[in-house]
């Protein structure tokens, strides 16, 4: 087993020893939920952004040794958790800077990211100390992280410039928009901030809208359908303001006052009732107005709007200067747009028109807007949306011509500008007709168009004032721009490249850490979604930028994604090119590595094909992975589509270079090495407090060492082994060390036990337990799913998961059947379900279930002793759950209850055996809960 030493000879960084996950998950839960002004995330949407505290404890840990190590258990837990603040002291960070340093001579380290998105990776690496390379291929991404990782340390001063010159750009764009966004009730003279002597009122911070279509029913004259969703504007407590529709039959109108009551009953009306999906009943006429009708309304071009609202400050009391709250105007009560001229200015602006296609065929959760005729960009805004946004993306170019004539450097003009730009899209992103109005007791303002990672129809939407103050606030997002310039603006610039991962433009042997937050299967379109941005930034900095942004639109081809639709809805060859681009990478990263450096991956995705793929282009691209850690990382709720669950956690999955001496292993030899390190890691592990799914998670990536670090493993009979049974191989002995011979049965039931000991029968978040899900071979999704079919074995609601036990489930009938159409074994832990509801509610029935379903009695004992086994309350109950105690009771009597009835069934089964039938029992052909074949 010398090859095993090879790798152990390695010095162990830290992040390959024991890292305080609790710890580090517990800063990005707060980093979510604590706040957001001045956090580098705010400078640009950009999707699946890793939290700083992942990324920067990601860095250290891979820098740092785990030798020599001065601080216990604890004080590496209090150290962790002071780094992983974003806004950790800079002493802190200074003591981790140092420490990196004398861990690589006194030589600032190279690290490179080699999908670097949103760039928290980078930013972190450079924050402590590293020399940084940030490769990314989409260009909207590219100028992010050149605004936030380049622009401000290359160029000191360059936050007071943007404050100068944006507020210039900011005036000179409301000088020509002013007259579109008129104040109300001007008695009240009290002007925003920044808008002193630009006229008295209320400035509207928003204006609320519906679709309409046209009324299907012949029998009346042609009237509209408002397909307004619910008209509900605040929901605090004490005060519940809502449009009460008014409808006049006589005029075939509908309109809508302002209603306002201490609580939702005294309203009179329910708020709530409106269209589904786009359908709805006529409040005129009363006819049915379908989706389909309207989706092909939609295709005509005969969507409409209506007004439905307006939204302004409070008027401020007497000896209080300031507004408190929103108030709500009615249609009538402010002034409307005149699109007409809108259009008119329009086309007399030197801006291109946004005829760019949006991406029809696009599959992403959350719904689409295409399929209701939206097929331009410039169909997502109204025109008052259009000529505003347009009128800033134009004065952007202004500035930069007028900062080069006062004699400003070139690149300095161009990162002026380009900061000014993702503030047009950050306006753009809250200023869309895809933003809708949210009315919550925690905030009552406009959404933005990315609340979900996608392009759903809106019905009834929030057009947001660009200069008035609140969200969409042109200013606003100017004075964040300059804040978190400020704050970024010390230290060396990373070095930020536009290209493929697969060609990185680096010298072999260079890089002393890869640390990469890869692409997420077929999880999220980046291309698809970041469109949106990319044509605004065509308009505003295209010109200095005409390699980056000279497309149409962003490129497609080398996107590693799975995305059936951009090959001709062939999933499996959408599949071969993520899979192919991703092994690509990996020996990219492998080439410019070090012999000893480490790689590091951010994964999450929700199922186990998604994980199996990262692992074999790892494996293909010649690196042993040594370990892997569960982090939580995104809040415990928000919004990603509507009714599914969403990611919410990482793993940090390390590897190492492989030995070019590692060559071929035996089957047996790497099974044997298996259960070393598994026994190693669990002691290990639970030595330093590591309990629940993350031991089980942590465990199965330390496996996957045994067989990453051969060139090729063969079975006995000479054939490579399977990367997949591998992984089963070693799912089932994690499980089998921790909680007896359960490891062996199905999938579902290997999940079932694994997460009563992890998390009891409470509520987690999805992510969460899909990722034990995916280490015990299981998906969620599908049929036959975790969560699919009638009578499902968790409950999925929004963004978390629970267990349902045998009480919930034992009644159905067909509980632990085989599948009558495939003859798919139902899981054991179904049979297991049924035969512990017939044990307690109908002991009668419980040897004709057992004759019938005809299950393997061994492996049904070991799973009801597993959920009867004291390993099942680690997760901190304080008593036993009442399927503990089924199970206890069941096996008192398993003899004469379960074993009597496998004597007669074998005896039956001798005899139908002959027969060639089961006696006229409809039974399946396989015992069912009997697992499939493993190694």
């Amino acid at each position: 087993m010398t090859k095993r030493a090879k790798v152990a000879d390695i010095e162990k960084r830290l992040i390959e020893d024991a890292v305080p996950i609790d710890v580090i998950s517990r800063e990005c839960g707060d980093e979510k939920t604590g706040g957001r002004k001045g956090h580098p995330a705010s400078l640009h949407l950009w999707w699946a952004r890793r939290p700083l505290a992942a990324s920067r404890a990601a860095v250290y840990a891979a820098l740092v040794p785990a030798a020599g190590r001065k601080r216990t258990t604890e004080q590496d837990k209090e150290w962790f958790r002071a780094l992983c603040r974003w806004n950790a002291p800079e002493s802190t960070v200074r003591t981790a800077r140092e420490e990196i340093l004398a861990a690589n001579d006194g030589v600032a380290p190279k690290v490179v990211d080699l999908f670097a998105g949103g760039g928290a990776i980078p930013l972190e690496a450079a924050r402590l100390g590293c020399e940084v390379t940030a490769n990314e291929l989409n260009p909207v991404a590219h100028l992010i992280e050149r605004v936030m990782l380049e622009y401000p340390r290359r160029f000191p001063g360059l936050a007071d410039d943007i404050r100068k010159w944006g507020g210039i750009w900011v005036d000179r764009a409301w000088e020509q928009l002013a007259d579109l966004y008129p104040p109300v009730d001007d008695d009240t003279a009290t002007p925003l901030p920044g808008m002193q002597g630009r006229g008295g009122g209320r400035r509207p911070l928003a204006y609320l809208w519906t679709r309409t279509v046209r009324c299907p029913n012949p029998a009346m004259p042609a009237h509209d359908v408002h397909l307004v969703r619910q008209t509900w504007l605040g929901r605090k407590p004490g005060r519940m303001v809502a449009l009460e529709p008014v409808v006049n039959r006589r005029d075939l109108t509908v309109s809508y006052d302002v209603a306002e009551a201490a609580t939702a009953e005294a309203l009179g009306f329910d708020p709530a009732e409106g269209s589904k999906g786009g359908q709805v009943g006529c409040r005129i006429c009363g006819a049915t107005v379908t989706g389909q009708y309207v989706k092909a309304e939609g295709r005509a071009g005969r969507l409409g709007v209506a007004p439905l609202a307006a939204v302004v400050l409070r008027k401020p009391k007497k000896g209080n200067k300031r507004g408190v709250g929103r108030e709500y105007l009615p249609v009538g009560k402010y002034a409307l747009p005149v699109d007409d001229e809108c259009r008119r200015r329009l086309a007399e602006m030197p801006v291109d028109p946004l005829t760019e296609p949006l991406p029809n065929t696009m599959r992403i959760t959350g719904g689409t807007c295409m399929v209701y005729g939206m097929t331009k960009y410039e169909d997502l805004f109204t025109p008052r949306q259009l000529l505003a946004l347009s009128v800033l993306a134009h004065e952007v170019r202004t500035v930069y011509r007028e900062t080069r004539d006062a004699g400003m450097d070139p690149e300095r003009a161009r990162a002026l500008a380009t900061s000014l730009a993702l503030v047009v899209n950050k306006v753009a992103d809250h200023c869309s007709s895809l933003c809708h109005w949210i009315a919550a007791a925690s905030y009552e303002g406009g959404a933005h168009t990315f609340s979900r990672q996608s392009l759903p129809m809106v019905w009834d939407f929030s057009e947001a004032n660009p200069f008035g103050g609140s969200s969409g606030d042109a200013r606003k997002y100017l004075d964040e721009t300059v804040d978190i310039i400020e704050r970024l603006s010390a230290g060396a610039p990373v070095t930020c490249i536009r290209g493929t991962a697969a060609a990185l433009p680096l010298a072999d042997n260079s890089q002393d850490a890869v640390i990469t937050d890869p692409p997420y299967y077929d999880n999220i379109s980046y291309a698809d979604l970041s469109d949106f941005f990319y044509v605004w930034l065509k308009r505003s900095v295209g010109f200095l930028y005409e390699v980056d942004l000279g497309g149409e639109l962003t490129p497609k081809k080398n996107e590693a994604v799975v995305a059936p639709y951009r090959h001709r809805g062939d999933r499996q060859a959408a599949r071969a090119h993520y899979e192919k681009l991703m092994a690509q990478s990996f020996t990219e990263a492998h080439r410019v590595l070090k012999p000893d450096a480490p790689l590091v991956c951010l994964y999450s995705h929700k199922t186990a094909t998604g994980w199996a793929s990262l692992v074999e282009a790892l494996r293909h691209a010649s690196f042993v992975i040594t370990e892997a850690w569960p982090i939580d990382t995104e809040m415990a709720e928000r919004t990603v589509g509507q009714g599914t669950a969403s990611l919410a956690s990482s793993i940090f999955l390390v590897a190492r270079k492989r030995s070019p001496t590692a060559g071929v292993g035996l089957e047996a030899e790497v099974l044997a090495e298996l259960d070393g390190i598994i026994e190693e890691r669990l002691t290990r592990l639970e030595q330093v407090g590591v309990t629940g799914a993350d031991l089980v998670i942590a465990t199965v990536g330390a496996g996957l060492q045994a067989l990453t670090r051969y060139d090729r493993v063969e079975q006995d009979n000479g054939e490579p082994l399977p990367a997949e049974r591998f992984l089963e191989t070693v799912q089932t002995r994690v499980l089998d060390a921790i909680f007896g011979a359960v490891g062996a049965v199905d999938t579902a039931s290997r999940f079932y036990v694994a997460a009563q000991y992890s998390y009891g029968y409470a509520a987690v978040p999805f992510d969460e337990a899909n990722n034990l899900a995916r280490m015990c071979g299981a998906d969620f999704d599908g049929l036959n799913g975790l969560a699919g079919g009638s009578n499902p074995l968790v409950a999925k609601a929004k963004s978390t998961v629970a267990l349902r036990d045998y009480a919930e489930r034992g009644q159905d009938k067909r509980l632990g059947y085989a599948d009558p159409e495939t003859g798919r074994p139902a899981p054991l832990i179904d049979v297991a379900h049924a035969v512990l509801w017939h044990a307690e509610f109908r002991p009668r029935g419980l040897r004709e279930y057992l004759l019938t379903a005809a299950p393997d009695t061994s492996q049904l004992r070991q799973i009801i002793q597993a959920l009867a086994g004291r390993a099942l309350r680690s997760s901190g109950a304080p008593a036993r759950s009442r399927e503990a105690a089924a199970a206890e009771t069941l096996l008192v009597s398993w003899r004469s209850l379960v074993e009597g009835t496998g004597a007669i069934l074998g005896r039956a089964d001798a005899d139908a055996a002959q027969r060639g039938d089961r006696g006229g029992v409809a039974v399946p052909a396989h015992p069912v809960g009997a697992s499939r074949p493993t190694t």
